[in-house]
């Protein structure tokens, strides 16, 4: 029947037809179906191609190494799915035991189950990423570097028509997004042999999203870092220790000053959040204003420019926003930034003016009317001061 299917050159719904026309038991056989599809012949155990009786010439691992060739295939396995919902599960056992016996095959092989693979997925055949993708952690088939070749010929497919945020959407599902390096054999898994890795396979827009989401991921671990020095010392956290802490991460993992200002705020804003519990939104906002004065300092440090000051006014003020029981504080947290000469009247201009986020921003401006007439008038008295 798939020879037949195969070598029809009537259109596709007509060649499905065919199938649908024979008496055969797809609850029962599908799963030979999608063998026969990829292999031309049944799988046995461990993944090989049984020799019994005449294999089907017309088959994936016989078709040039190319999408255009695959794509008949998968096009067919995306009919007979919508026509039989209950297929994709049949389709889903064949992958798991291609990608298991990966080895068993030659490099044009794995190519072209890669490429099957991406086509699958790209065009949405029903297969579900977190029943096929996670057997690609076989930490045999990883240890020879066969799930490295095989991933990386995955996403050059994938990547020539869908974007990286898809991809990594499709391997977010498979629990798979933050495990990239374990694709790697053990002694190659660092950031360094992934970028060389991939910029040599010319993915470099995989490896720019990754390097997007490493620098975020260090920035949250910093933000978890001050909240957990802050919160276990109190105020009795020597600030002393925790810039050049602070400093030390920054250095070993390339932050910005005003990242770091970021992390620093918000992770000093955790430290009370998250042993407020049980207590009143009054002793809340007094711990927080009584903290930020405290380690204010330590946001100086970062806060080095105008432009970072005002960075750092945004990131209060979206802060104040989300978390509700900060929201009637913003303005006497800018004060303290203001007295302990972390933020400047520069910036606060600027905020007040041009640079203020949409979260919020008329209830803030209002609470901040009174502090920006104090600083016209003491700006008007020191003039006047000047001309006497």
């Amino acid at each position: 029947m798939l020879r037949s299917l195969m070598t029809s050159s009537a259109p596709w719904m007509q060649q499905t037809r065919i199938l649908d026309s024979a008496e055969l038991d797809f609850s029962r056989y599908g799963d030979v179906l999608f063998e026969v599809a990829f292999a031309g012949a049944r799988l046995t155990t461990g993944g090989n191609v049984s020799h019994e009786g005449k294999p089907l010439e017309f088959n994936i691992l016989a078709s040039p190494a190319e999408t255009a060739a695959i794509v008949p295939y998968i096009k067919w396995f995306q009919t007979m799915i919508r026509r039989r919902p209950f297929l994709v599960k049949s389709l889903e056992n064949t992958l798991i035991k291609l990608i298991l016996s990966l080895e068993f095959y030659d490099d044009l092989g794995r190519k072209k189950i890669a490429i099957a693979l991406a086509r699958i997925f790209c065009m949405k055949v029903g297969v579900l990423p977190d029943r096929v993708l996670p057997t690609l952690l076989e930490d045999r088939l990883v240890q020879k570097g066969t799930i490295l070749q095989f991933t990386t010929e995955f996403y050059v497919d994938f990547l020539s028509s869908d974007s990286v945020e898809t991809l990594m959407e499709t391997l977010r599902k498979a629990r798979l997004e933050g495990r990239l390096l374990e694709f790697f054999p053990q002694q190659k898994q660092s950031w360094a042999d992934f970028e060389d890795h991939f910029n040599a396979a010319g993915l470099k827009t995989l490896v720019e999203y990754s390097r997007r989401k490493l620098y975020d991921a260090h920035c949250a671990e910093l933000r978890a870092f001050v909240r957990d020095t802050v919160a276990e010392g109190g105020e009795g956290a020597a600030l002393g220790a925790l810039v050049p802490a602070m400093q030390a991460r920054q250095e070993e993992w390339s932050l910005a000053d005003g990242d770091v200002a970021r992390a620093a705020f918000l992770g000093l804003a955790d430290s009370v959040l998250a042993s407020a519990i049980g207590r009143n939104q009054q002793q809340v906002q007094f711990n927080v204003l009584r903290t930020v004065r405290h380690y204010a300092p330590a946001l100086a440090r970062f806060a080095r420019a105008p432009r970072l000051e005002a960075a750092l006014l945004q990131t209060v003020q979206v802060t104040c926003y989300e978390e509700s029981r900060l929201l009637k504080i913003f303005k006497d947290i800018v004060k303290i930034l203001y007295d302990c000469e972390v933020i400047g009247e520069t910036a606060i201009r600027h905020w007040y003016t041009k640079g203020s986020n949409a979260k919020g921003r008329n209830v803030f401006l209002q609470d901040m009317q009174p502090f920006m007439q104090w600083l016209d008038e003491a700006e008007e008295e020191e003039s006047s001061e000047e001309e006497e």
